[in-house]
């Protein structure tokens, strides 16, 4: 894997995009008002879906089953999914890892099979698929590159409730910083580890016995006796009741990681190596990881898995509405693009085009779930917007609404939300709602097809980072495949070992 290869990528994913960019930052909302499906699909896939009966067949065998028996009758959106599946990061082998081979080829570390040990309380079974593997993933980090060295202090970025800390400090034994902007977050690390480790070691115990398929006995209260310091892993005797530590601050490139960890940590060695990690750092965040890893000496390992990229921030996109908007302030740095490459091309990607990236065609497909009834119901009720005030196109934010039954009931609770738009008929409101039948299947289609875009978008926002690394001199950077598709989308690791 090298710079070449990368950009040869890249030019070939954009080169497949370029028909494509309004398709992929339209909004749903405008799905009638703007007629997206006579707009945006290419005639020869319209030619395919005709009507409600072809629909239903095409999403069935080509979307849901893949039995391979609608190929010949929708060769034409067979094609088209394949030309995005080949745009994707599991379609290049030479750039992209699995979690075994990064182990086995750069770390070096060879087992018969991975010995994680799964502990179901106090996560979700997403969390703890998220968790395990990537504290795994840290540790062999640590151990297959700093065999020779003190080990490091583990930096967690956006460390939220401390999930990933938590596991890193007990499991492991590692000294973590954890780093979050949010106070509150930061005070239910606190109390969640507090719980955790009172429980430690009789989860360990019952988890243990439940890989070996025996039935651990009921819980009991018990004294728990002091955790046991892992040399194996950890290399050091730190206690490791107090060897996880949080901090609230916003996290920028100008942050100083070794004097945040002095403060922390005061009896640590001050040249301490530092690995910084983040299991699902949104927007900026995972950009700025890598800045940091960039700019300072100390920070020799970073493993960073990001998520909402809709809240990246683009140089070349413009002015761009952000829902949080105290996040929004503080976010004055550029996400995207960071490599020189790209940024070359003032390449630009869209907010929408952005919210798209971070959907997982993946999930959609194991659970044959079609979009939600009131994503149609919003797009008729632009319609009736558009008549009664134009003026007022895309700017109503009608949000989730809950308890309706039919489409008339939805556009009550809309205009309970904008009195201004009291004055829609009912009669118009009656004569709206028979589009449902008409039309509904059209966007159903819609929605799939512009979904298989995602991971072609998530490629070039994460092709970028691995490029801007590998164009910093970091040639030990890496892409590697983390997670299950389905059980977490967002399931790529940027990982870089600096020398």
């Amino acid at each position: 894997m090298s710079i070449p290869q990368i950009c040869r990528r890249l030019d070939a994913i954009l080169k497949f995009m370029t028909p494509y960019w309004p398709w992929v930052n339209c909004h749903m909302v405008n799905f009638l008002t703007d007629n997206h499906w006579q707009t945006f699909v290419p005639e020869k896939l319209q030619e395919e879906l005709k009507n409600q009966e072809s629909i239903g067949e095409c999403i069935e065998s080509i979307f849901w089953t893949n039995d391979g028996k609608g190929g010949l009758k929708f060769s034409q959106t067979l094609t088209f999914l394949q030309e995005t599946e080949a745009n994707s990061l599991t379609a290049f082998p030479e750039i992209i890892l699995t979690k075994k081979a990064f182990e086995e080829n750069v770390l070096k570390i060879h087992r018969q099979e991975e010995n994680i040990v799964s502990i179901k309380e106090f996560l979700s079974e997403k969390k703890r698929h998220e968790v395990e593997i990537t504290a795994s993933l840290v540790n062999d980090l640590i151990q297959g590159t700093l065999r020779d060295r003190k080990i490091p202090i583990i930096v967690d970025a956006g460390d939220g409730k401390g999930y990933l800390s938590s596991r890193l400090a007990l499991e492991y034994g590692y000294q973590v910083l954890g780093i979050d902007s949010n106070p509150t977050n930061t005070e239910n690390a606190i109390e969640r580890n507090r719980k955790l480790k009172k429980a430690w070691n009789g989860l360990k115990e019952r988890a243990e016995l439940q890989s070996k398929g025996i039935t651990p006995p009921r819980r009991r209260r018990q004294k728990q006796n002091p955790l046991p310091t892992d040399a194996t892993n950890a290399g050091d005797t730190c206690n490791m009741l107090d060897n996880y530590k949080t901090m609230d601050k916003f996290i920028t490139t100008d942050l100083n990681l070794p004097n945040l960890i002095e403060q922390t940590y005061p009896n640590a060695d001050r040249e301490s190596t530092v690995c910084l990690t983040g299991l699902h750092t949104c927007g900026n965040l995972a950009a700025t990881c890598l800045k940091l890893f960039e700019h300072q000496t100390q920070c020799k390992l970073v493993c960073n898995i990001g998520c909402c990229y809709h809240l990246l921030r683009e140089i070349y996109s413009g002015t761009e509405f952000f829902g949080n908007k105290q996040i929004s302030d503080l976010n004055q740095e550029f996400g995207f693009p960071l490599s020189s490459y790209l940024q070359s091309k003032h390449l630009k990607l869209g907010r929408n085009a952005r919210m798209l990236a971070a959907q997982s065609i993946d999930r959609t497909r194991s659970s044959k779930e079609l979009p939600n009834i009131s994503l149609f119901y919003r797009s008729l009720f632009e319609v009736l917007v558009c008549e009664q005030r134009p003026e007022l196109k895309v700017t109503i934010q009608v949000g989730k609404l809950k308890k309706f039954n039919n489409f008339g009931e939805y556009v009550e609770l809309c205009k309970k939300k904008y009195p201004v738009l009291q004055d829609i008929p009912l009669e118009r409101v009656h004569t709206m709602a028979a589009e449902v039948e008409n039309n509904k299947h059209y966007l159903d289609m819609f929605y799939l097809l512009r979904m298989s875009f995602a991971p072609v978008l998530e490629s070039i926002i994460l092709l970028d980072r691995l490029l801007f690394l590998l164009e910093k001199g970091h040639d030990k950077s890496y892409l590697v495949t983390a997670f299950d598709a389905v059980v977490s989308p967002r399931r790529f690791a940027i990982i870089s070992i600096k020398e």
